[in-house]
């Protein structure tokens, strides 16, 4: 195990020393290739809104209680198509329209008109799988892009693709789904700029076209089954943990987290499960694809998975988006790493923290504060998880930062060697 493993569990323990002011819970895996080496938790699943019936009817997190997972969804999608890939169901640089019909009549948001109404151009440039597998495609998340929020609220729909009871028609970058004349709209050409949002739902349309599979069973099947995780699923979970709403005066609301649609599964969120269980998938990434003799990509897939993507423009996209969340150390430097790109599946990042974590470090993140890092240079993987909304909690990134500097100071020699 961890030689220090005490630091960590004395950083979990402060941080969530007072739930109802500091972090309510924290858990913490971390493994190697060969090994797990450190679980730990601290604080509370379940937590009444007053704090003196906490011991009375409060519940206790445990290291293996259920998440929500929103955009950690994001890499199984990924991996899913990398799938279909390597069968020869499409290619990378494949157009995805001949997969996803819809895509075909996607237009391009160019601005607004004077009356505050959207303008829409038709799209001509090709929307490929290597696009929607890294955020390039166009498609966008009202909460990362103003106009998408302000056009949403104008027509009249919802900006996300996953409130309960949508179906394929809601996963539009611009919502103008309309009675008359549905259509995806992209808030950037196709390939010119990184724009994080719903291209991974898209690519997981592809996926469920070229399978003929539903995206739950597929995943099922092919990559959570072989890997013997039996508790990561869209389906409720009745033992799933509360989530905690930070409110304007910074104290928790207590409440269950929304329910995301069960009509149409989505890769971009919705996934539910123990963080346990998802550190089994990246450590299957940590052994090039394979676990326990389960293998779920070959090698060379893997590390398609942890080369750049992107070109200039959409690095520096990239860079800027990432600046205040990719980690601890940028967020208080107040700018990414030189290093800092877009593979598939995750962020590339690492080269010059002072935690120690390696250059090329494969990572991403859940909307409720829960973070994964996979680094193939120091044979470490490891999840920091609290589901805390909404996203960048600041209580959160004290205790990552400490936790990582404990974690990179512990590994043995063999794995802190620089290969």
């Amino acid at each position: 195990m961890l030689s220090t493993a005490s630091t960590i569990d004395a950083a979990i323990q402060e941080a969530t020393a007072d739930p109802y002011t500091d972090l309510p819970r924290a858990v913490v895996v971390a493994a190697t290739s060969t090994d797990e080496v450190y679980r730990g938790h601290g604080g509370w699943a379940q937590l009444p809104q007053d704090p003196t019936k906490l011991e009375a009817e409060g519940e206790r997190i445990k290291v293996d209680s259920v998440f929500e997972l929103f955009s950690m969804t994001k890499l199984l999608g990924a991996l899913a198509a990398l799938q279909c890939v390597e069968r020869g169901l499409f290619s990378l640089d494949d157009d995805a329209s001949q997969y996803v019909p819809e895509l075909k009549t996607a237009k391009v948001f160019v601005g607004f008109d004077e009356d505050g109404n959207p303008k829409l151009e038709d799209n001509s440039t090709p929307i490929t799988i290597r696009m929607l597998a890294t955020h390039t495609a166009g498609f966008g998340y009202h909460f990362w892009h103003p106009a998408v929020a302000q056009i949403a609220k104008k027509v009249g729909v919802s900006p996300m693709p996953y409130v309960h009871g949508a179906t394929r028609n809601e996963i539009v970058c611009v919502p103008m789904v309309q009675q008359v004349d549905p259509h995806p709209d992209l808030l950037n050409k196709p390939g010119e700029h990184f724009e994080y949002g719903t291209s991974i739902d898209w690519l997981t349309l592809a996926v469920e076209a070229v399978t003929g599979t539903e995206l739950e069973s597929y995943l099922q099947q092919n990559i959570l089954g072989p890997l013997g995780i039996a508790d990561i699923s869209y389906k409720p979970n009745p033992k799933q943990i509360s989530m905690a709403y930070v409110g304007e005066d910074g104290k928790y609301q207590f409440a269950p987290s929304a329910p995301q649609t069960s009509v149409q599964h989505f890769g971009g969120s919705g996934l539910k499960g123990p963080i346990t269980s998802y550190l089994r998938l990246l450590r299957a990434l940590l052994r090039g694809g394979e676990l326990d003799g389960a293998r779920i990509l070959k090698p060379e897939t893997v590390d398609l998975m942890f080369e750049d993507n992107l070109n200039e423009q959409q690095r520096v996209d990239f860079q800027t988006f990432m600046v205040r969340d990719a980690d601890p150390s940028t967020r208080k430097a107040g700018k990414s790493l030189p290093d800092m790109t877009y593979g598939i599946g995750g962020g590339l990042s690492g080269k010059g923290l002072a935690s120690g974590r390696g250059s090329n470090a494969l990572f991403w993140s859940g909307l409720a504060n829960t973070h994964w890092i996979v680094d193939r240079e120091r044979d470490v993987c490891f999840l920091v998880a609290t589901n805390i909304l909404p996203f960048s909690e600041e209580r959160l990134y004290q205790l990552w930062d400490k936790v990582e500097k404990a974690l990179y100071d512990g590994l043995p020699k063999a794995s802190t060697e620089t290969q």
